[in-house]
């Protein structure tokens, strides 16, 4: 299952806003345009799937998905209608699902309004449940990491991927079902080797060791650095806090996307953050073969190696041009509703558009040194 258009009224700065979405979609844009907004709404739908409200109750907007605290900031500050409107379509045959709420986010219709049968319906509301959040908030190097049974049990690493070494030491043998994903050094299609060799695209060389302690509800993980001294090999044990902040940081978006299976679905925030460009263009590479191997993922992004990473991937064959999609989100002029504004990527990695403020500055920098 995978949806193929949102559209939203009169939440925050999003009027009235129509995505398309693929099985990797680019949402860019200046700060404060609109995009952690669109991503609120999916969350939204997450952290309400399952409750089977009536009309007349109140959605939930804080969360352990999501704190978007007083209710009366939410609404469009133009909405002429005191209500707030969502609608989902997926890629089946039973039209448009529809969410409305008054400006309390106090239920005005049925949380499903559709036509579709009663089963579909489940499967949808399973659907939201099972969206998978990484935030741009992850966890830092540390001596300890969190540990949780019940998240775990339900393959579960966090929303700041504070249980990923606990993950990994569990599943470290878990086969990965995206084998495209298999990196080319790896001997086998196990999560933990292909975490290690893709860490190794962002820190050469690199090895790590996972445990985790039931007895002191902690997790524990070490990098390991091997090189030849005197016709001798070396192996230096590193704690997380004596490397770089970038490896601990991107481990969560590895595991993450090496832990995908067709038919999940993916929102990250900033998977390029603490990264040097190389290693930011490699996880716009494994986005782009999980999304063409029926993963769908939403990337938030201000990086334009990312960017020209998925470019590389598509002109590469990587990914199919007919499975990606960006927007960039930019504020009408002189005002304060969110236009998005589909990108396409055609073949050669050649974009369809190149709007003012889209990854423009390094252009417009360079234009004050030369003249």
């Amino acid at each position: 299952m995978k949806i193929n258009s949102v559209k939203v009224k009169n939440f925050k700065s999003l009027k009235d806003v129509d995505i398309n979405l693929n099985n990797l979609t680019l949402i860019t844009g200046v700060n404060s345009s609109g995009k952690s907004s669109f991503i609120q709404v999916l969350l939204l739908m997450k952290e309400n799937s399952m409750t089977h409200k009536d009309k007349g109750d109140f959605y939930t907007v804080n969360g352990d998905c999501i704190t978007l605290g007083n209710v009366k900031s939410l609404l469009h500050y133009e909405a002429r209608k005191k209500e707030i409107n969502f609608a989902f379509k997926f890629d089946d045959d039973f039209g448009w699902i529809e969410i409305n709420a008054d400006s309390n986010f106090k239920i005005q219709d049925d949380i499903y309004n559709s036509n579709s049968p009663a089963d579909s319906l489940i499967q949808h509301q399973l659907f939201f449940k099972k969206i998978v959040y990484l935030s741009t908030n992850r966890i830092p190097p540390s001596l300890t990491f969190p540990f949780s049974e019940k998240d775990i049990a339900n393959h579960n690493i966090g929303i700041n991927g504070e249980f990923t070494i606990h993950y990994l030491t569990e599943y470290r043998h878990q086969t990965l079902s995206a084998q495209g994903l298999k990196h080319k050094d790896s001997k086998s299609l196990q999560l933990l080797e292909n975490t290690e060799k893709w860490l190794g695209e962002i820190s050469n060389g690199v090895s790590i060791t996972v445990s985790a302690d039931a007895s002191t509800q902690s997790s524990k993980l070490s990098y390991q650095y091997s090189y030849d001294e005197n016709s001798s090999r070396i192996t230096s044990e590193q704690s997380p806090l004596n490397v770089g902040f970038g490896l601990t940081y991107v481990l969560p978006v590895i595991v993450l996307i090496l832990k995908s299976k067709p038919g999940d679905f993916i929102i990250i925030e900033n998977p390029e953050s603490h990264l040097h460009p190389a290693g930011q263009s490699k996880i716009a590479e494994m986005c782009a073969i999980a999304a063409n191997n029926g993963v769908q993922i939403i990337v938030e992004t201000h990086s334009d190696h990312f960017l020209n990473g998925v470019r590389v991937a598509t002109k590469n064959e990587i990914i199919a041009p007919d499975k990606s999609q960006i927007y960039f989100f930019e504020k009408e002029e002189n005002g304060l509703d969110t236009i998005p504004r589909p990108i396409d990527i055609d073949k050669d990695g050649k974009l369809s558009d190149w709007p003012k403020s889209f990854f423009d500055e390094w252009g417009n920098q360079l234009d004050k040194l030369l003249w």
